[in-house]
C-alpha cells in the first residue's frame, strides 16, 4: 500500500515537473517572438572598423561580432573559447574554441579566423580594442593546434587576457581580400558569428534593425528582432509603448515608481562630463595653478543641482570613480571656493589681465547650459569664455583632431581596468586623448602599473597616479549622472549589466537566454 502511495506521489511530481517545464518552454517561445524597440541615433555602421567610438556604436557591433570571451556581471566568461589557460609568466594564453560556431553566411568559424584577425588588426586597428602596448602590438606570436589557439605577448601586462579575450573575431574568407577596411562596403562587410545579424541601417534616420541569427552556436537569442528607431521625446515614446526601455529624468521618478507595470534600475552610469584643455592653443593652460584655480571656481554641485536635479556624483580629479576597485578617496576635492580661485589667479595674471577662450560643446540644451554656467563662474577669475555649440558628432571629430581650445564632452568606459589611465593620459599612446599634455613623472607611473604583477603593489602605483592627476588636473572631471533606467518587465525582463558597464541596453547578455 505504501509503495502505491509513493508511486502516485512520484507520478504527480513528474507531471508537475513536466507541466512547469512545458510552461517555461512556452514562455521562452513567446519571448522569442518579441520585437524590442529602442531609441535610435546614428552611431555608425556596426562592424569593427566603421562604428562610432561611443557605447551605442560599439555595443551594436558586438551583437553581430563575437569575441573569445564575454563579460557578465562578475567578470570574464567563456564564449567562442569554451575554456582557456594562462601560462605561469602571464604571457601565453591558450584558448580552446567551441566546435559548432559558424559565420552568418553559413561558413564554419575556425582557429584560422582567430589567427587571421590577430594579424589583420595589427595592420588595420579596429575603432575600439586597445591592442597596443607601449608603442608595440600586444601580440607577437600565434600557434594553432587542432581547435586550440595559443597567443603570446612580448611582455607582461595585467590586462592582456581581457584585451585578447575582448577582441572581435573576423571571417578570414571575407576580410583577407580587403585592403582598406574603413572604406570596404559590400557583400560580407557586416557578417559576424554573433546572435544577431543586421537587416537594415539608415544613417539619415539613425535607425537600425537586427534579427536573431537562428543558427547561432551559443545560448539562444532572446528576441526575434531589435529595432532602434528615431524618437523626438524618448520618455513620451516609452509611455506610448513605442520603445521598451529608456532613461528617466529624476523629476519624473515619483510618477513612474508608483506604477507596478514599471521597473526602475538606478545605477551610477560610469560616464562623466569632462572639461578638455588644449595646451598648444592656450598657453595659460600649461600652468597647473590656472587649472587648479578653475577647479575651485567651478561649482560642480551647482551643475548637478541645476542640470540633473541633484541626481549625480562629482567627478574625482584622479579620474577613477568611487565605484572602482582601485579608487583612492583621499584626494583634493576642489570644493567650490571662489576666494581660493581668485587668490591662485592673482598670482598668475597681471592686474586686470584676462584669458579669452572658446569652449566647444555639443548642441544639446544640457551641454549649452553647462557651458553658460561655467562661463559665469570663470569670468570671476578672468577667464572669458565664448560658447561654441555644434552637432555632437562634429564636436567629437574636432576633439579627436585637437581642433578646439577648451571642450566639454561626456564619455564613459570608467568601469574598466585601471590601465585605462595609461590609455587616456599617456602622451606615448598612438593617438593621445589630451592635446599636448606631457608629464614625465606621470609617464613613469603609468608604465609601471602596466607591467606590475603584484596586485597590491600595482594598486599603490595607481593611487600615486591618482594623486598626481588630482594635483595636475590635465583634464577636469565635472560630474557623472545617475542613470534611472525604466522598462516593462511584463514585455521583457532579461536586462542586465556588465561588471565594467552599467547601461542595461548595451550588453550582449541583455539579449540572450542564459541558463538558470
Amino acid at each position: 500500500m505504501k509503495i502505491k502511495k509513493y508511486k502516485i506521489v512520484l507520478i504527480l511530481f513528474l507531471l508537475l515537473f513536466v507541466f512547469i517545464s512545458c510552461g517555461k518552454q512556452e514562455a521562452i517561445k513567446e519571448e522569442q517572438d518579441i520585437i524590442l524597440r529602442e531609441e535610435g541615433g546614428d552611431f555608425g555602421y556596426p562592424n569593427p572598423f566603421r562604428h562610432q567610438n561611443r557605447g551605442p556604436g560599439f555595443f551594436k557591433m558586438e551583437l553581430i561580432y563575437d569575441s573569445l570571451l564575454e563579460k557578465d556581471e562578475k567578470g570574464l566568461i567563456p564564449w567562442l573559447a569554451k575554456e582557456w589557460e594562462v601560462s605561469e609568466d602571464g604571457q601565453s594564453f591558450t584558448f580552446t574554441l567551441v566546435e559548432n560556431a559558424k559565420w552568418q553566411d553559413g561558413v564554419p568559424l575556425t582557429p584560422e579566423d582567430v589567427a587571421f584577425s590577430i594579424k589583420y588588426f595589427e595592420k588595420h586597428p579596429p575603432v575600439r580594442g586597445g591592442l597596443m602596448l607601449h608603442g608595440k602590438y600586444l601580440m607577437d606570436r600565434v600557434e594553432i593546434e587542432g581547435n586550440k589557439i595559443k597567443i603570446h605577448t612580448p611582455e607582461y601586462t595585467p590586462t592582456a587576457l581581457e584585451k585578447i579575450g575582448s577582441m572581435r573575431i573576423l571571417p578570414k574568407h571575407i576580410w583577407e581580400k580587403v585592403t582598406d577596411p574603413e572604406k570596404f562596403s559590400g557583400e560580407g562587410d557586416v557578417v559576424g558569428s554573433g546572435p544577431y545579424k543586421l537587416v537594415s541601417y539608415n544613417p539619415e534616420q539613425g535607425s537600425y534593425k537586427m534579427e536573431r541569427f537562428d543558427e547561432f552556436w551559443g545560448w539562444k537569442p532572446a528576441v526575434k528582432a531589435i529595432e532602434w528607431i528615431p524618437v523626438s521625446d524618448k520618455v513620451l515614446a516609452f509611455q506610448n509603448g513605442e520603445i521598451d526601455i529608456t532613461l528617466l529624468p529624476v523629476d519624473l521618478l515619483p510618477e513612474f515608481e508608483k506604477k507596478k507595470e514599471f521597473v526602475i534600475k538606478k545605477n551610477f552610469g560610469l560616464h562623466n562630463y569632462r572639461l578638455y584643455f588644449n595646451f598648444d592653443k592656450i598657453a595659460a593652460f600649461k600652468n597647473k595653478k590656472v587649472r587648479q584655480a578653475m577647479a575651485y571656481a567651478i561649482d560642480r554641485k551647482e551643475l548637478i543641482e541645476k542640470l540633473e536635479r541633484g541626481a549625480g556624483l562629482e567627478g574625482s580629479q584622479g579620474y577613477l570613480p568611487p565605484t572602482h576597485e582601485m579608487y583612492y578617496k583621499d584626494l583634493p576635492k576642489y570644493s567650490f571656493d571662489m576666494e581660493k580661485a581668485k587668490e591662485l589667479m592673482s598670482k598668475e595674471l597681471a592686474n586686470g589681465e584676462t584669458i579669452e577662450v572658446e569652449i566647444l560643446v555639443g548642441n544639446s540644451p544640457k551641454e549649452v547650459k553647462m557651458a553658460e554656467l561655467l562661463k559665469i563662474r570663470l569670468e570671476e577669475i578672468g577667464i572669458l569664455l565664448k560658447v561654441v555649440s555644434i552637432d555632437g558628432k562634429a564636436r567629437d571629430s574636432k576633439i579627436k583632431n585637437y581642433d578646439y581650445e577648451m571642450a566639454i564632452v561626456k564619455s564613459g568606459g570608467m568601469g574598466g581596468d585601471a590601465d585605462m589611465l595609461r590609455e587616456i593620459y599617456s602622451s606615448k599612446v598612438k593617438k593621445p586623448n589630451l592635446a599636448a599634455y606631457e608629464n614625465e613623472e606621470l609617464e613613469k607611473l603609468l608604465y609601471q602599473q602596466s607591467i606590475e604583477k603584484d596586485k597590491e603593489k600595482r594598486k599603490k602605483v595607481v593611487e600615486e597616479i591618482q594623486k598626481l592627476l588630482a594635483e595636475e588636473i590635465p583634464m577636469m572631471l565635472l560630474y557623472g549622472e545617475i542613470d534611472n533606467t525604466v522598462y516593462r518587465p511584463e514585455k521583457y525582463n532579461r536586462w542586465t549589466t556588465r561588471y565594467d558597464h552599467t547601461k542595461l541596453d548595451h550588453p550582449k547578455l541583455s539579449y540572450i537566454i542564459r541558463p538558470e
